[in-house]
């Protein structure tokens, strides 16, 4: 593993590369560019909050500032895995080509969505400020945040990606597997409406814990009462989860990796 680790280093600026290939694919062509990906998840916000605010009458003062909190972490997660499922198939020709640890190019998709994400947080701290909240008093632990759920989404990727060179339905599986997960996660509705009985199961999804810390960052400063931080107990699970869902991706990728040339 440690090898595995050091042999990636080394091609650190294949990474790079392919990296900001991603970035430049995903919009080239587009007029807009980058503003996409900030688009992408208002168009969303604007629409959960009209049924949400308006239609169903939630009760929840600011939805779209609640909703946008969660929204983000969550798009990082389904757009890596989204993408990264396709990323082995989609590039057989440099599979075939030339010699590189493999599990480079899922991760590429990986970092290019994280750059995304981090740009899409910048500016949702530039809303904040203007509307008054006060997110900078727990801003120190959102990089953690952030390090921590980087190894689930990178786990997913590389466990997608992987599989779906042999099992060529799971790409179409993805997309439904990935709206239980978004509907099984406290996005569009706080974990308190959730009957008690079930609480437990949801806290088994890491990304319920995740979203939670952002929540409690950005959110709940300005409206307390959102139950708080997760405990202790629930954080060290969710990162356990997180380790075996990262080490099982792993270990699986590495595992199919020898038939990756002959599959594509």
């Amino acid at each position: 593993m440690f090898g595995n680790i050091k042999k990636l280093f080394s091609y650190r600026e294949l990474l790079f590369s392919l990296t900001k290939k991603e970035l430049k694919v995903k919009y080239r062509g587009s007029v807009l560019g980058f503003f996409w990906s900030l688009l992408n998840p208002i168009l969303t916000m604007l629409v959960y909050s009209f049924v949400f605010s308006i239609v169903l009458k939630s009760g929840i003062e600011e939805f779209a500032i609640f909703l946008i909190c969660a929204l983000l972490p969550f798009n990082f997660l389904t757009n890596s895995v989204n993408y990264g499922a396709g990323s082995i198939i989609g590039n057989s020709n440099l599979i075939n080509k030339i010699y590189f640890p493999r599990e480079i190019i899922p991760l590429s998709v990986v970092f290019a969505n994280l750059i995304n994400f981090l740009l899409e947080l910048v500016a949702l701290f530039i809303v904040l400020a203007i509307m008054g909240y006060k997110f900078y008093i727990y801003l120190y632990i959102l990089p953690l945040i952030i390090f921590i759920e980087f190894f689930l989404v990178a786990g997913m990727t590389l466990l997608v990606s992987a599989l779906n060179v042999l099992f060529r339905d799971l790409q179409h599986l993805i997309t439904i597997i990935m709206m239980v997960w978004f509907f099984g996660t406290p996005v569009i509705y706080p974990l308190e409406m959730v009957p008690e009985k079930y609480q437990f199961i949801i806290k088994l999804n890491p990304m319920t814990i995740y979203t939670s810390y952002y929540r409690n960052i950005f959110y709940y400063i300005k409206f307390p009462g959102g139950g708080g931080f997760p405990s202790a107990a629930e954080t060290l699970t969710a990162v356990g989860i997180t380790l075996v869902v990262f080490f099982t991706g792993y270990f699986v990728f590495k595992k199919l990796e020898y038939r990756f040339a002959e599959e594509i």
